[in-house]
């Protein structure tokens, strides 16, 4: 998005996902309707470097993620990557639907200068035309909106790798992306669908109607609290916990001590951002969720929101539906890669070269 897209050729574009532990690529082949998933990969992010969801050692970054590239079969010259966290603003506004182009980025740039708490001269700005309201007088509009050093950052390190950005999305839009791509089905669903991807320090929670990102808020809770939960009942460090998570070595009462706890934690901090996105929306209630990110992979989780929610809870897996990459056969959940599948699938839309 802010200003990267329009009308123009397909490219062949690698994700790349900038996460607080690690930075996760995928690539893509075949066409819409027909994806197969031709490469994943997955490198340590430098550790200090993500701070409130910003690059601060490009040079860093940029090694590391000459690493990453590396590791990916197929083109990643061209990439598409997204931006998070309190620094990003969407909503969803709605303008005359008669007015012409210079009109209606007037009208956006009126509504960012009253939704933004910084300076447009500090903001990459962009927006996108959804559709007609119920109506039909007036037209839906998707405003973006991220602090430029965020946008700069990302980009910075990525051309320091070789890397060409191309496209700058919102991290909940990838997201919401992927699960339409996984649940075809949830484009046309008229109900409200949530997304919850648990990554390592992070909690996304989005909403979808008719197939469109409707909310999101971003939440710091994540795996990270599931491995200090082990260290500190354990007296390890949290090297030897995440270790130990990895190998399957943990004791053999860590379930009940420290495993079932922490899904009563994770459970009400879906409940709660449920709660809030019904109370601002209007809606009594979410038809049905969908749990991504590598946070979503404990045992039991599933199960648990189901009952706890009383609703439908969905894990889709892109390895299940897109094939596994060649000679990733150990991987058994591509839960993690959602985000950056989300970014790999703006292969599909014309992109300005």
């Amino acid at each position: 998005m802010f200003g990267l897209l329009s009308k123009g050729s397909l490219l062949s574009l690698a994700g790349i996902d900038f996460g607080s532990q690690t930075i996760k690529a995928v690539t893509l082949s075949g066409r819409l309707g027909k994806v197969h998933l031709e490469s994943v990969a997955e490198i340590p992010m430098p550790k200090g470097t993500l701070v409130d969801y910003q690059l601060q050692d490009i040079e860093r970054v940029s090694q590391s993620l000459k690493s990453l590239k590396r590791l990916i079969q197929g083109d990643c010259q061209q990439v598409a990557t997204a931006v998070t966290g309190s620094n990003v603003i969407t909503k969803v506004i709605q303008v005359d639907a008669n007015i012409n182009e210079n009109e209606l980025e007037n009208q956006v740039h009126l509504e960012a200068e009253q939704l933004i708490p910084f300076p447009l001269d500090e903001v990459s700005l962009d927006f996108e035309i959804l559709g007609l309201t119920a109506d039909e007088s007036r037209q839906e509009v998707l405003l973006s909106a991220a602090r430029t050093e965020s946008v700069n950052g990302r980009v910075s390190a990525l051309t320091e790798a070789g890397m060409n950005t191309m496209v700058v999305d919102v991290g909940a839009h990838a997201l919401g992306r992927a699960v339409l791509a996984c649940l075809p089905e949830l484009q046309t669903w008229d109900k409200p669908v949530g997304i919850v991807d648990i990554g390592a320090s992070a909690m996304t929670f989005a909403a979808l109607l008719r197939g469109e990102v409707v909310y999101s808020r971003l939440q710091n809770f994540g795996g990270d609290q599931y491995s200090q939960a082990l260290a500190s009942f354990y007296s390890m460090s949290l090297e030897e916990a995440e270790l130990a998570k990895v190998q399957g070595s943990l004791p053999a009462d860590h379930e009940v001590d420290v495993l079932l706890p922490h899904l009563s934690t994770q459970v009400l901090q879906v409940r709660r951002n449920v709660q809030l996105f019904c109370s601002s929306s209007g809606n009594k209630e979410l038809s049905k969720l969908v749990l991504t990110g590598g946070g979503s992979l404990l045992p039991g989780l599933v199960g648990q929101l189901g009952s706890e929610l009383n609703c439908e809870v969905l894990h889709p897996d892109p390895f299940a539906l897109f094939g596994k990459p060649r000679g990733e056969g150990g991987l058994i959940h591509g839960a993690k890669y959602m985000a950056a599948f989300g970014l790999a699938l703006r292969s599909f839309t014309p992109c300005q070269i």
